[in-house]
């Protein structure tokens, strides 16, 4: 009995997708955009290009894109929001140099959702990215490298000789995040405890798996439980910022010289100071912006010196005199 109501729903489903597809595809074509598609509608290409990052393929992603509509740059349709990615040098040169006459720095929504807090979305999402990149700048002069760098070689000596040096094999890319992140940690928030790093570290690793994941947030996907370790990252340095203005507060003379104290001393345009919220906003946007990318680094650098003996070699030799004799030989398989 319920067989043609079933039907009929069925049949309504699938009109009201194709005209859905149809008008979203006529608003496309007006358009004046690079060649390319923009996939389904709402999810465009993200399923392909998640499946594809969840390989360590998604070069082919690009690569198959590239090769069909152009060599220098193509539209899609990424996280819910319509893109053109740059591919040639060419393409490159012009978006570098821009000087911000066009193009100004951005996030995709579904990122926004995950990185701050609900009540600070559209802030945010509208707000220039000038003046956090204006507080690093500020908070990176040379008398403050000169005050990390001896922390940086501390905590290297001891990553390597923990996690490295005990043995014959390592997987490169996993230790390189967990140095980074820790040493990252450590810049933001002064944050010395092994164990909070790792507690840490285990959300934030959520976090990014569903950074760029489809963007549906219902119970059981990969971004409802990044919004959720979102939330528990955030708390934690909230807490920690509550800490940090209680020292300053009692003005002790101790108070850490990091990031986090630099943005609690800051003043904003109308000279009040920063929203709390908005500072643990800025943190986990510095966490997520050196998290893949020093470790990439790092992780090639190894990988080319071990294909390339001659030049580990003289590289060692530079280095060799500030290492624990026997400390370990590079061998890449």
């Amino acid at each position: 009995m319920d067989f043609f109501p079933n039907l009929l729903h069925l049949v309504i489903l699938c009109i009201s997708v194709s005209l859905i597809f149809l008008i979203y595809k006529q608003k496309s074509n007006h358009a004046k955009l690079p060649p390319g598609t923009k996939g389904w509608p709402v999810i465009g290409e993200t399923l392909e290009f998640a499946t594809a990052r969840r390989r360590g393929t998604q070069e082919i992603f690009f690569n198959d894109r590239m090769r069909k509509y152009s060599q220098d740059l193509f539209k899609t349709s990424l996280f819910g929001e319509n893109m053109v990615v740059f591919c040639g040098a060419s393409a490159n040169k012009s978006l570098f140099y821009n000087d911000k006459k066009n193009l100004s720095a951005w996030w995709p929504r579904s990122m926004l959702k995950i990185v701050t807090s609900p009540e600070l979305l559209e802030d945010v999402a509208q707000k220039d990215f000038a003046q956090m990149r204006r507080s690093v700048v500020e908070f990176l002069k040379p008398e403050a490298l000169q005050h990390f760098i001896p922390i940086m070689d501390s905590m290297t000596k001891e990553h390597l000789e923990t996690e490295w040096s005990p043995y014959r094999k390592v997987k490169v890319y996993p230790l390189s995040m967990k140095y980074t992140f820790a040493l990252a940690c450590r810049f933001f928030l002064s944050a010395t405890n092994h164990d909070h790093v790792t507690k840490f570290a285990d959300h934030f690793a959520i976090m990014m798996h569903g950074l760029l994941s489809v963007p549906i947030n219902i119970p059981g996907t990969t971004f409802n439980r990044a919004i959720r370790a979102s939330k528990v990252i955030r708390q934690e340095i909230l807490e920690v910022i509550k800490q940090r203005k209680k020292e300053l507060t009692e003005n002790n003379g101790t108070v850490a010289r990091d990031f986090l104290t630099h943005s609690l001393l800051e003043l904003d345009e109308h000279g009040k100071a920063i929203n709390e919220m908005m500072i643990a906003s800025r943190i986990m946007s510095l966490l997520i912006a050196g998290h893949d990318s020093t470790n990439s680094a790092i992780t090639f650098v190894l990988k080319y010196l071990a294909e390339f003996p001659h030049v580990y070699s003289e590289v060692f030799k530079g280095i060799s005199q500030h290492l624990n004799p026997g400390f370990f030989q590079l061998n890449y398989t």
